[in-house]
């Protein structure tokens, strides 16, 4: 019997049971999350995606995030020079941005490198996965001989 045909033998006997313990992939009157797919998909484009995306911004922020900075200083302290009160205020600011921009830069760094340590990770551990879910001949396993492996 294909992996396939037993798959399919196991749904239909699952939902006739119907019981709370014997749920594959569903919830109670769902035709079967994610068009019978299961569980969590992440597809690897849209982990590119969001990469670029955080890795793009810290670019442009490392590059353009510290101009405010130096003009604002720098009028803070002419300010203050003139005994306004605005140019220490002012100078916080600047403070405050280049804090906040530090951080953001940290947080979109991470994100990128992340996703990519997440994208290599998964995939190595699927491989593995997918590998070692093979018979002798590779052919893929059915249910009731990876079952025995848990039992």
């Amino acid at each position: 019997m294909s992996f396939d045909d037993e798959w399919a033998q196991l749904v239909a006997k699952a939902s006739q049971e119907r019981s709370a313990q014997t749920r594959l992939n569903r919830l109670d009157g769902d035709e079967g999350g994610g068009g019978g797919q299961g569980g969590l998909t992440v597809k690897q484009d849209d982990l590119g995606l969001i990469g670029r995306a955080a890795h793009g911004l810290h670019a442009g922020l490392k590059a353009d995030g510290k101009h405010p900075v130096s003009a604002s200083k720098s009028a803070g302290t002419q300010l203050s020079g003139d005994n306004f009160t605005s140019g220490a205020a002012l100078s916080k600011v600047a403070e405050t941005w280049k804090t906040q921009v530090g951080t953001l830069l940290e947080a979109c760094a991470h994100i990128s490198n992340h996703l990519d340590f997440s994208s290599r990770s998964y995939g190595a551990e699927e491989e593995k996965i997918e590998t070692g879910m093979r018979n002798i001949q590779g052919q893929l396993m059915n249910p009731s001989r990876i079952s025995d492996y848990y039992r």
